[in-house]
C-alpha cells in the first residue's frame, strides 16, 4: 500500500537528520544503561522520523488534514454558506466580508468621521479641564510644602 508523499524535500530531510541523531543519542543512553527508558523511546521516535523522510509521508500530518477536511465538510452540511465561507477564509488566511457588512462598516465609519468634528471640541474642553486640575493640584502641593517647612 503505497501511500502519496506529504512532505517536501527540505522537510524530509530534516526529518531524516533529527531522527538520525534522536537515535544515536538513544543507542548511546542504552549502551551506558541497558534499563534505560528513555534511550529506547529515543531509538523509537528516531527510526519513526527516519521512516518519515525516507519516505516523505508523515501519518500524522495526513491524520490532522484528513480530520480537517472532514470538518470543513461538516460544515458544509451543518451551516449556512456565510458560516462555511468564513470558516475557509479562517483556515486559509484570507478575510472575507459580505456586501452587507462591508456597507454597515463603512457607515459606521463615516458616521465616527462626521461626529469627530465634535468630538475635538469635547476633546479640548477635557485638555483645559486636565490642565486646570495640574494647576490646582501644583498650588496643593505647594501649600502642603509650606505647611510641613513654615521657613
Amino acid at each position: 500500500m503505497m501511500h502519496e508523499t506529504n512532505l517536501s524535500e527540505k522537510n524530509a530531510f530534516c526529518r531524516f537528520a533529527m531522527g538520525v541523531s534522536l537515535t544515536a543519542f538513544g543507542i548511546a543512553k542504552v549502551s551506558r544503561n541497558p534499563e534505560c527508558t528513555k534511550g529506547r523511546l529515543m531509538i523509537a521516535f528516531g527510526a519513526f522520523k527516519m521512516a518519515e523522510g525516507i519516505f516523505k509521508y508523515c501519518p500524522t500530518k495526513a491524520l490532522l488534514s484528513s480530520c480537517m477536511e472532514s470538518a470543513m465538510s461538516n460544515n458544509d452540511s451543518n451551516s449556512n454558506s456565510t458560516g462555511n465561507s468564513s470558516m475557509q477564509s479562517m483556515f486559509s488566511g484570507q478575510n472575507s466580508m459580505s456586501s452587507e457588512q462591508i456597507d454597515k462598516l463603512m457607515k459606521d465609519f463615516s458616521s465616527a468621521i462626521s461626529g469627530n468634528t465634535s468630538g475635538s471640541n469635547a476633546t479640548a474642553s477635557k485638555q483645559s479641564d486636565s490642565s486646570n486640575s495640574n494647576q490646582n493640584s501644583s498650588e496643593s502641593k505647594s501649600s502642603t510644602n509650606k505647611a510641613q517647612n513654615p521657613s
